[in-house]
Formats: structure tokens, sequence, C-alpha cells
């Protein structure tokens, strides 16, 4: 999340961040799917659309973020070590908040703790050269869920069960299994999103010919990983079915949403084919690499876009300054919200407050409450020479 502000913004950038937040709005508030008749079920917009892709979209912006936060600090007169100070210090402050908020929202998977180790490790690979980290992030991509799913296998029904939380320190193997492997974001598979987002923030993304280029690429992979995957899963339907212990005509549905009622897709994790599966949040090849190509696709987009958008890309962009304290604020509103309130309700309740921040940040110098506070605390407003970074005695 870029928010020193020295620099001009990259408009796109901050734009990219609310789409993403919208995307994870819609995945916490809507259902995935809906009852369609005796056991029948058919994949919602949300369910088809938002889940799977809105998060990784988030992660792969936190690597191109982070790229963009270094220089930053670079261009203040920091040293590598104090950036790497800095960014440590953000790392831990919101891995702690993602822990605190987990256990007041435990019907949702808190992405906020993975979120925080992302920027814990991702710094070490910002000297790399830009074509070095796209062959990491592209490798990585394709190795790790290959690493990943018989590793998953071996580990079925060992994960926390629940969002990351202090108590789970005294459990520190059981913890690092989770946030690695077992957990809703397993790190092994999505640290790769995080390299791919370093990598498109050393690409010139003021120039209108490389976004071009990241949507053709984005665009095209997309297409052609999804559809792979939707054939080639389409042709295990009875091994899926028996795997899943559901009846053959639910699979379809099942493979967009990934779950159903009293179902899931885990226990297919013991057939190698379940790499092929196009599922959100399944963590197999085709899947990992049709969401990262749907992100890049994405951010390619509005960097075409965003510069004629006006006032209107101006309240997106204020509202996406703010992804923290919007991401985190839903998930505290949200268990108070779902007693009272229907879905769309709560949508547009969610909606209209993310549009008031937009007004605010968009036409003010302001940062969001948490930001500020994360940037405060991380030491990124202290003077480049200064030997506390927290900016206290």
């Amino acid at each position: 999340m870029h928010i020193l502000g020295k620099p001009q913004r990259i408009q796109a950038v901050d734009i990219a961040r609310l789409v993403a937040i919208l995307g994870m709005f819609a995945a916490h508030v809507y259902p995935l799917y809906k009852y369609t008749g005796p056991e029948a079920y058919s994949p919602t917009f949300t369910g088809a659309v938002a889940s799977g892709r809105a998060s990784v979209l988030f992660m792969v912006l936190a690597g191109l973020s982070l790229t963009l936060m270094s220089n930053s600090l670079a261009r203040k007169g920091f040293s590598h070590p104090k950036i790497y100070s800095v960014l440590a210090r953000r790392a831990l402050i919101i891995a702690v908040l993602g822990m605190v908020i987990g256990t007041i929202n435990e019907g949702i998977a808190v992405i906020l703790v993975h979120y925080g180790l992302l920027f814990l490790l991702l710094p070490l690979t910002l000297r790399l050269s830009r074509a070095t980290i796209l062959v990491v992030s592209a490798v990585w991509l394709v190795l790790s869920p290959i690493i990943w799913r018989p590793l998953a296998a071996d580990a079925l029904g060992q994960s926390l069960g629940h969002n990351p939380s202090f108590a789970d320190i005294l459990h520190p193997a059981l913890l690092l299994q989770d946030l690695t492997v077992t957990g809703y974001y397993p790190l092994l598979v999505w640290i790769g999103y995080g390299l791919l987002g370093i990598a498109l923030g050393k690409c010139d993304l003021g120039s209108r010919k490389t976004a071009s280029v990241l949507v053709l690429i984005g665009t095209l992979v997309a297409i052609a990983s999804y559809v792979a995957g939707r054939i080639t899963s389409l042709g295990h339907v009875e091994q899926i079915a028996a795997a899943a212990r559901t009846d053959p005509t639910l699979v379809p549905t099942l493979i967009t949403t990934g779950r159903l009622p009293g179902k899931s897709l885990d226990p297919y994790l013991a057939d190698a084919a379940y790499l092929w599966l196009p599922t959100g949040h399944s963590n197999g090849l085709l899947a990992t690499v049709h969401a990262a190509a749907c992100a890049v696709a994405v951010i390619g987009l509005l960097l075409l876009i965003a510069p004629r958008l006006g006032l209107l890309g101006r309240v997106l962009a204020g509202a996406g300054r703010a992804p923290l304290t919007l991401y985190a604020g839903h998930l505290v509103l949200l268990p108070v919200l779902d007693n009272f309130l229907e879905p769309s309700t709560i949508w547009w309740i969610l909606c209209a407050l993310t549009a008031c921040c937009g007004l605010w940040l968009g036409f003010s110098k302001a940062s969001g409450p948490l930001e500020f506070c994360v940037r405060v605390l991380s030491g990124a407003e202290a003077k480049p020479g200064s030997t506390n970074l927290a900016g206290g005695n």
C-alpha cells in the first residue's frame, strides 16, 4: 500500500487497489452459489468472478506497492538497511493487526497476517533486476503449486481451522504449516503473486506500450489457462465427484465455486489432476496462473483508462489510497451488519462508506487512518539520518 505521497502517485495502481477491495467485499458479503432446485446449485456472479481473483490482485499489488515504496524511501535518502527496517516494521504491524482482527471475525479468512509476512520476505528480492525477478516470479508461479499439492494432501485436516491468532504462537509448528501450506492463503504459493507484483513495479508503468502489453498478455494467458482448466477438469467429473462425495451433476458448479454445502475439493488433492482445476483459491497450477494473469490484465487496463477518468478517477483513487482502513473496517463491521441486514443492503452500505472515503482522500492530501498509523509507526516519516526510525527518543 503506497502511502508516502511525496512523488506523484500512480492513479491506476490506487484504483486497482479499490477494485481488489470491492471484489473482496463482494466475496465476503454475497454467497458463492445459489440454490436452484432439489440438490441443484449454480454459481453466483461473485462465485464465478470475484472469489479467488480479488485477493490475488490484492497480493500482486502488495508486491508492486513494495517496489514503489522502496523507491520512494530511497529518494528520501534512506539507505538499503533502513529501507528494509521500515518495511519489516510495517510487515509486523500489519501481521499483528491481522491477528487482532482475525479473532473478531472468524467467518472470513483474513489475509492480513499473510500480507504482513509477504512484506517481511519480499524486500529481500527488491535489488534483483527486472528481468531476473520476472523469471523468478514466473518460475515460482508454475513450480510452487506442483510442490504445494502433495504437501497439502499429506497434511489435509492439519490446518489451524481459524484465523491465525496470538495464541497460535504457542504452537509454532502448526502455525508455520498453516501459513505456508495448509491455510487459506498458503505462502508457499502466494509469495509468487508478490514476486510478480515486484516485477510489475520495475516496469515503466507510465508507458501506454507497457500497459497494452500487460493487457494483451494477461488476457490471453487468463483465457487460455481458464479454458484449459475447465475442459481438463470436466473430463474428470467422475473422479472429482467420487473424491468430493457428491453427485456428478454438481461438479461443474463445484469447480467454479470451490465448495458447496458440506462439499469441497480438498479430498481431490490426492489426485495429481487437482493441478488442472481452474477453481479460485484451489492453488492448483492452472488456477494460480489464471489468477495471476487476471491481475496483470486488470492492472494494465487501469493504466490505460485511469488518465481518462477525470474527477471520477480522483474519487476512485482516493478510496484506493486507504485499502488497509477499508479492509480492516469492513471486517469489523460485517459481524454486526450480518445480524440485521440482507447482503445487498450491506453491500451498498460498504460502497457508500467507500465512496465517502474516496471523496475525502481524493480531494485532500490526507491518508487513511490506518495507513497513517502504519506509516508513522514503521518509521517511514523519520528523517533518513535518524537512528530511531519510529521517530521517538
